[in-house]
């Protein structure tokens, strides 16, 4: 009876360690056969409750077979009523000029996180959104599963 207690209180120990106590919200868009549409914009709508600032990032997944070194990005950030109070355009290195190399996390489909409002103080509570939109030539973007977005609190 007690290794059941303590195989309990271990599983317990474990699972709160894994929680993350600094995310506020968190999602994903995957995009139909890997392929992102220039007409397709991902919105992603999140309640900010207080006046701390925040941190935001971008997560982008691209495969080995991405054909470009670097994905052009363009982010939203609207208000409650739809008004654009931030945007930006950003560069996103996916390989290394030099060698190739794939940067980010992973195999054959890498992750790669970006920060794009380390410490941001939202002008006030409520609803937001944040819209992505790819800039890149072409209208079809190939080889791009997902994109998505974490808002979570600046850790001291």
């Amino acid at each position: 009876m007690k290794r059941v207690q303590w195989l309990c209180l271990l599983a317990l120990v474990i699972t709160l360690s894994a929680c993350d106590r600094h995310k506020i919200y968190e999602d994903v868009y995957d995009f139909e056969a890997a392929v992102w549409n220039m007409d397709t914009i991902p919105e992603f709508e999140f309640s900010i409750e207080d006046s701390q600032p925040k941190r935001v990032l971008l997560n982008v997944r691209n495969s080995i077979d991405f054909k470009s070194q670097n994905l052009y990005l363009t982010y939203y950030l609207l208000n409650e009523q739809g008004t654009e109070i931030k945007s930006e355009l950003i560069n996103i290195q996916l390989f290394d000029p030099i060698t190739g190399k794939p940067s980010g996390k992973g195999n054959s489909i890498f992750q790669h996180e970006v920060e794009i409002l380390p410490a941001y103080t939202f002008p006030k509570t409520g609803v937001f959104k944040i819209k992505i939109a790819q800039y890149m030539r072409e209208a079809n973007l190939q080889e791009v599963p997902s994109v998505g977005v974490r808002v979570e609190e600046v850790s001291n």
